[in-house]
């Protein structure tokens, strides 16, 4: 298999941190007394949900990272997060929590090992993957427009990353297929994996010369939440975990990829992405002159979408058989995953017309007309 750091984050065991451990780590490095700790089942760290004396609801979540999780990376998206709460208030993410001495990250020695730390508020609501479909238009546009927001807010932020550190990098399809393929028996499953992976290469030398910045990388309703009272609208994104840099169409596509529903839309899957991103158009500008997207990028949302699909179908075969993660860990069980991954191949041409990129394309070119005229009348005056 590839030497992947993220490989190694999913195979090499590491001891667990117990919920002592973690309550004590509160106390002495947050000022957290007599808290309660619940463990939260995940792929690759110990994270636990903490509430205070005498609160039945948790008030914070700390996370203790894997080992082989470098120092920088967790620093990363510490720093994000405290950028989005310092710019951005009004885009609902979770809060990190500063240690007593300042510090966005904390130390934690476990038998000789290293392991970074964070505290971020717990938020309340219920998970967009829990609520009964049809989802709300509201909500579906909103969801868009929050993911350029927050494209927008990180724009200006850059890390050296590794390759292969995030396995749910796209530009990894081709070497994590050849490694995992084996654990598909099922021939058709294959090839419709395989058929990804051609798809993707097709347009691989576009996305690789597209620029970059760091992105959320897991933008699906696993980790967005809702006020249940007024789900009209995001109340919560969860989860920075996966963060990356990649170009925004990615990230992008990672999102729509997850709103397909055959289930409430069986005359029109993909409804619920072209209302997506009708609201991620609304909010590229962001009060800035540049656009993260143009026509080109545009036309590479289908790719992508099976791209992402089929690490969908891939990377939880792993993190089941190697990490001991229960399958009920992820949004969809392993044949509704590859039979979204077959729904949008069998669409072929038609995911572009499902998602209405001609519209789009219209729309953008009419907005650049709008800035050309408007600079020559400026040019004229």
């Amino acid at each position: 298999m590839h030497d992947f750091a993220g490989y190694e984050m999913l195979r090499v065991p590491h001891d667990a941190v117990s919920a002592d451990e973690a309550s004590e780590f509160a106390e002495r490095h947050y000022g957290l007394k007599e808290t309660t700790t619940r463990r939260i089942p995940t792929e690759r760290d110990d994270t636990f949900a903490v509430s205070l004396r005498g609160e039945s609801e948790p008030r914070y979540i700390l996370k203790f990272e894997h080992p082989a999780e470098s120092q920088d990376s967790v620093l990363l998206r510490a720093r994000s997060l405290a950028l989005l709460q310092e710019t951005q208030a009004a885009i609902p993410v979770t809060r990190l929590i500063p240690t007593r001495g300042g510090e966005l990250v904390a130390r934690f020695e476990q038998n000789e090992t290293v392991r970074w730390a964070t505290l971020t508020t717990f938020l309340h609501g219920v998970m967009v993957s829990a609520l009964p479909g049809p989802l709300p238009r509201p909500l579906l546009g909103d969801i868009g427009f929050r993911l350029a927001q927050m494209q927008c807010a990180l724009s200006g932020m850059s890390y050296s990353d590794i390759p292969g550190r995030v396995l749910w990098d796209m530009q990894l399809l081709p070497q994590v297929a050849e490694d995992l393929l084996p654990m598909i028996h099922e021939a058709e499953s294959r090839r419709r994996v395989l058929q990804a992976v051609d798809d993707y290469m097709a347009v691989a030398p576009v996305i690789e010369q597209l620029p970059v910045t760091l992105c959320h990388g897991d933008f699906h309703p696993g980790n967005l939440m809702v006020d249940p009272d007024a789900p009209q609208r995001l109340s919560g994104i969860l989860d920075f975990g996966d963060m990356h840099m990649m170009p925004p169409i990615c990230d992008l596509g990672t999102c729509l990829s997850y709103l397909i529903d055959a289930r409430s839309h069986p005359n029109d899957p993909l409804m619920p992405c072209r209302i997506a991103l009708n609201g991620y158009m609304k909010g590229i500008g962001c009060g800035k002159s540049r656009s993260f997207v143009d026509a080109q990028q545009l036309d590479l949302l289908p790719a992508i979408m099976e791209a992402r699909g089929a690490l969908a179908a891939l990377l939880p075969l792993m993190t089941e058989r190697f990490s001991g993660v229960d399958a009920s860990h992820y949004l969809t069980d392993a044949q509704q995953r590859l039979e979204k991954l077959k729904l949008v191949q069998d669409f072929g041409q038609s995911v572009a017309d499902g998602l209405g990129i001609a519209r789009q394309h219209t729309m953008l070119e009419h907005g650049a007309q709008r800035i050309i005229t408007q600079h020559a009348s400026k040019e004229l005056l």
